[in-house]
């Protein structure tokens, strides 16, 4: 009796074993090895249950449509400005969306989703919404025309004596940008309609009086230019106008092409002397190297770091060797670092033919610096001759004459309040190509055929035998007896 119970027990509990499972089995088949999301599964706030991977994207693409079409507006008192959130909005992609909810899902327990059979508990995968940059920022530029006012620096003015005055900084007014728009919507949703107040912020200024209290002049430098040179003389004295009153802030970078922007036509630049591959060729704006080279040295003697600096290719006349600075839109720039803790500013001013810049900043950064180089070789140029058609055979013109080339090192030293020396440094070892003098040359006269042995001139013998009539045959020809030759 006791075996018959124990053996019905063992069938009945083998019985469940196979049911469980069979069960686990179609659990298995139905929920980890589907194509369609598990229950309880949400993307953007949107239940995919059951849905494959296309019916998904579907639903989410509706869903990402709808939220889109939220209507919001912007207000500040009686102004509004409305659009729909998608005019705001970078697009979503639906299906990659999809497609990465399903990864995370393949990635998930499968015991997980066994308990969640009934979906009591949601899973969700949230829709981020991305907001374009360049929108919101031509938003606030155009209420911060509307409402906003800059902050003012304070700066100096200089009197015609040379005497400083401080303008003083006013604090400005514009848009908070980043408190208008923080509030919008950061994911998918079910929104209706939205309101945000435009809200603004307190803007100081950079450079206040207190900071130029002991302001003063650190350097100065003069470089000089040929007035008769008209359109080099124009392009210098427009961009020295344009950097002129240029502030740099503490321990702010100072770039040349930055400030003084592409030269153009349309400004006004006029072709004249440039270097190009080693020649003295019209190009637009030539005489600008001029001003970044007077700028150059201004900035050395006011003890700023230099960040970028090139030489020329070939020596200039304007700065000593190794103390030019060229310039060229987009490709070589100068610039240095305002290493003090105050504001500096430049002065330019080109007039009668000399160019002057000055750097003023605080006074307790003024120093005692000299610049000195070294030539270390001298490159001889070349006579080159090159045949010109338009010339007349045989002629010459001088395009222009030679140059020599240099391979120089400058120096930077700085001196204490003693006079002796604080420090000594190498700015650069630059070589200048030679300019090689070139010729041009007419065609070569054609040869003219001279023979080796000149005949006699012809004689006429009338058979006289008497030697002393001129002609006689063997008496040589002379500017005497030439007219007295018998027909």
């Amino acid at each position: 009796m006791e075996n018959s119970k124990l053996k019905s027990g063992l069938i009945y509990g083998l019985v469940l074993l196979l049911v469980a499972v069979g069960g686990l089995s179609y659990i298995s088949v139905k929920v980890i090895g589907s194509n369609h999301f598990a229950p309880g599964v949400e993307i953007g706030g949107i239940s995919v249950q059951g849905k494959n991977l296309d019916e998904a994207a579907i639903t989410i693409n509706q869903a990402i449509s709808e939220t889109y079409a939220t209507r919001i507006a912007f207000y500040k008192e009686d102004y509004k400005y409305e659009t729909k959130l998608g005019d705001l909005c970078l697009p979503i992609d639906a299906r990659q969306v999809v497609q990465s909810a399903w990864q995370a899902e393949k990635a998930r327990s499968w015991l997980a989703k066994i308990v969640n059979l009934k979906g009591k508990q949601k899973v969700v995968y949230p829709v981020d919404i991305a907001y374009d940059p360049e929108i919101k920022n031509k938003l606030a530029e155009e209420w911060n025309a509307k409402w906003g006012m800059p902050a003012k620096n304070a700066s100096i003015e200089m009197n015609s004596q040379g005497g400083i005055s401080v303008v003083p900084s006013r604090a400005g007014m514009g848009i908070d940008a980043e408190a208008t728009f923080s509030t919008l919507p950061a994911q998918i949703d079910k929104s209706k309609g939205l309101t945000f107040p435009i809200r603004l912020k307190n803007q100081e200024p950079q450079i206040t009086e207190a900071q130029l209290s002991n302001m003063g002049q650190l350097s100065q430098y003069t470089t000089n230019y040929d007035l008769s040179l008209v359109n080099r003389s124009h392009n210098l004295s427009m961009a020295a106008a344009t950097i002129d009153k240029s502030m740099v802030a503490p321990h702010a970078v100072f770039s040349f092409n930055s400030t003084l922007g592409q030269c153009t036509v349309e400004k006004g630049y006029l072709d004249a002397m440039v270097i190009v591959s080693g020649k003295f060729e019209p190009g637009l704006a030539g005489g600008i190297c001029q001003v970044s080279s007077t700028l150059y040295n201004a900035s050395l003697l006011a003890g700023m770091d230099i960040l970028e600096r090139r030489n020329h290719s070939l020596a200039v006349t304007y700065v000593p060797l190794g103390r030019d600075a060229t310039v060229s839109n987009g490709s070589q720039d100068f610039r240095f670092s305002n290493n003090t803790d105050y504001p500096i500013y430049i002065r330019a001013a080109a007039s009668g033919g000399r160019l002057t810049i000055r750097i003023y900043g605080n006074t307790q950064y003024k120093k005692k610096i000299e610049i000195s180089n070294i030539i270390d070789q001298t490159l001889d140029y070349t006579t080159v001759i090159e045949q010109d058609p338009k010339l007349n055979p045989g002629e010459e013109k001088v395009d222009h004459n030679g140059q020599l080339g240099y391979v120089v090192r400058s120096f930077r030293t700085f001196y204490g309040e003693n006079g002796k020396i604080t420090k000594t440094e190498q700015l650069g070892r630059d070589t200048y190509d030679p300019l090689n003098k070139l010729i041009y040359r007419g065609p070569e006269l054609d040869p003219v055929h001279i023979p080796d042995t000149v005949p006699p001139p012809p004689v006429v013998d009338d058979g006289d035998p008497d030697p002393n009539i001129p002609g006689h045959p063997g008496e040589p020809i002379t500017p005497e007896n030439r007219n007295h030759i018998r027909p």
